[in-house]
């Protein structure tokens, strides 16, 4: 007789019951082969004496294992593990497509590369909000009232909201009109999974053919464009300068060619930071009402502008209907608050809306009514002032440390707004300096986020935002060490 008093591990301290820490006991030894196929357990009685256990427990673990079809139990016979049982080891997909028959049927054509797992001392970021500045706790409060009211059987519910949360909307509106000009009705608006999901619903609603004429700025969110492709868009790509994306550019490509959008982030450009001039803004709405194109404006970081007030967005000047604005909440509270939205005319949102159930039909309608009793509260605005001043004061110090520690290794632009700074090197190029701070635990980008090629450039967008002063100087002295190194 196997040694069940010592073979069945249980932890009467544990919240899973006895019965199933007993029946998940039985089943790893019979997985495992201890337990052979055939053999005769114990009887409920004699087990109950060998465990010091109730015989109502031995008995409900039984049964647990009778249901799960491990067991058979004959009257007067006993209980006896199955002959015949499925191989339980986990058997390794090999995911070779075109290798592996199995996997022929997929003829998978995008996947994602794997990645290791490293611990680093210091990770640059490209531009990350300060999740412990948030309203985390208010927007859990938020979330727990909901939960606990009536509002839950109406928001948790098999309802379909294609456009998203009312209240979000409605309260975007009034703060899309205070802080940037947009004066919109909730019509105007939808709300998505993040602004990729937005940008993507877009132009799976406005790309009519494949291969449509998408013109984007070049360095760029890369993201973002691979999005565009996946929607059916062909991209054209013109450069960005000091006053952003160069028009004249654009200007020629319309010559040529039947552009159907253009995808432009005129307020802090991703990533350079710069932002597209007021003589360009006004030349992109001509071109458009020209030659009949839409602009997707992509506004990450509308509200973090320091040097002055910021300059409104194209969709404040639109009177055309040419401009779908796009936000999202993921710089504004934290990157994991998965909410952005659409702002267009409404003909747009019904179409996009129509793209969207499929993708999304239901929404974190809590989750967005969490957010916007942030926003009927004065908790987002006050936030953001704070916000804006923490950051303001980070940027300036980052910048002052930066120059004066790296001066000698990199060219700063200071940024005007934003939660990051755009560098150049000066005398190494960037793959030797990324391999040798990756050997000091330093993580710094490849910069495929917005070049085509990982080291295309010896340029590097660096976050300051996500930092205090002191995280900032040891960061900037760890820098420092590894290049005089």
């Amino acid at each position: 007789m196997l040694p069940y008093k010592t073979m069945l591990r249980l932890d009467k301290k544990s919240r899973t019951p006895i019965y199933l820490q007993l029946s998940n006991e039985f089943i790893k030894h019979i997985s495992s082969g201890l337990i052979q196929p055939g053999a005769k357990l114990p009887g409920t009685r004699q087990l109950s004496d060998i465990l010091k256990l109730n015989r109502r427990t031995i008995i409900a673990a039984f049964d647990e294992l009778m249901a799960q079809g491990w067991i058979n139990v004959y009257p007067n016979k006993g209980c006896y593990v199955k002959e015949h049982l499925p191989n339980p080891k986990p058997k390794k997909l090999t995911g070779n497509a075109g290798k592996d028959p199995v996997m022929d049927g997929f003829g998978l054509v995008n996947s994602l590369p794997e990645q290791q797992v490293v611990r680093y001392n210091q990770v640059i970021d490209d531009g990350y909000p300060d999740i412990r500045l948030a309203p985390l706790k208010e927007l859990g409060k938020n979330y727990s009232f909901i939960m606990n009211s009536s509002m839950a059987n109406q928001l948790m519910t098999y309802k379909q909201r294609f456009y998203g949360d009312e209240l979000l909307r409605f309260e975007l509106t009034k703060y899309l009109s205070e802080t940037r000009s947009i004066n919109v009705s909730s019509e105007n608006i939808m709300i998505t999974r993040g602004s990729l999901m937005a940008f993507y619903v877009l132009f799976k609603s406005i790309l009519s053919r494949e291969n449509d004429q998408v013109v984007v700025a070049y360095p760029g969110f890369n993201e973002g464009y691979e999005t565009i492709k996946l929607a059916g868009g062909k991209l054209n790509y013109v450069e960005v300068d000091e006053q952003g994306m160069c028009t004249d550019q654009l200007a020629a490509i319309c010559s040529k060619k039947k552009i159907r959008a253009v995808f432009i982030i005129p307020h802090h450009h991703y990533p350079t930071t710069v932002s597209l001039s007021a003589q360009r803004r006004m030349e992109l709405l001509e071109m458009a009402e020209k030659h009949h194109f839409a602009i997707i404006e992509d506004d990450y970081d509308y509200d973090f502008h320091y040097a002055s007030a910021p300059i409104l967005p194209i969709a404040s000047i639109d009177h055309r209907g040419c401009v779908a604005y796009v936000g999202s909440f993921s710089k504004t509270v934290a990157p994991a608050l998965r909410i952005g939205f659409i702002v267009a005319p409404k003909q747009v949102i019904e179409a996009t809306a129509q793209v969207g159930k499929y993708i999304d039909s239901f929404g974190n309608t809590s989750l967005e009514h969490a957010v916007g009793m942030l926003f009927q509260e004065g908790l987002i605005r006050r936030h953001l002032r704070k916000a804006v001043k923490v950051y303001r004061e980070r940027r300036d110090h980052f910048c002052d440390l930066f120059s004066t520690e790296l001066g000698e290794f990199f060219d700063l632009k200071i940024p005007e707004g934003g939660l990051a700074a755009w560098t150049e090197l000066k005398k190494s190029d960037l793959k030797t300096v990324r391999e040798k701070c990756e050997q000091h635990r330093i993580h710094i980008p490849d910069a495929t986020s917005y070049f085509s090629k990982p080291f295309e450039k010896n340029a590097l967008r660096i976050g300051f935002a996500s930092r205090t002063k002191t995280e900032t100087a040891e960061l900037i002295h760890s820098l420092k060490t590894t290049l005089q190194r």
